[in-house]
């Protein structure tokens, strides 16, 4: 698999782990190759600046895909793409 941007050092918070009973290798891949899960138009158009000027690389996906009620996790690629953390999703 090639990545297209760089994903620095990968971090998974513990509350992830929990949530998905497992570290999500197949989750950060998709992440890797621009496979973004359910984004909104802005952030979708926010990633492809951020392709371009070593921005921030967001992508959302359901932590079951067949029971939404469960929630979401996000992996975010953080500005200068040294560091790449998945995380909960918290409802606002």
């Amino acid at each position: 698999m090639y990545s297209n941007f760089l994903l620095g050092t990968l971090r998974v918070s513990r509350a992830a782990k929990v949530k998905l009973k497992r570290i999500p290798y197949d989750l950060i891949a998709r992440h890797a190759v621009n496979e973004h899960g359910a984004l909104t138009k802005s952030e979708t158009i926010t990633n492809m600046a951020s392709m371009k000027t070593v921005g921030e690389i967001m992508s959302r996906y359901a932590v079951d895909p067949t029971d939404k009620s469960l929630g979401s996790v996000v992996i975010i690629t953080r500005p200068s793409w040294d560091e790449t953390l998945v995380k909960l999703e918290i409802e606002k």
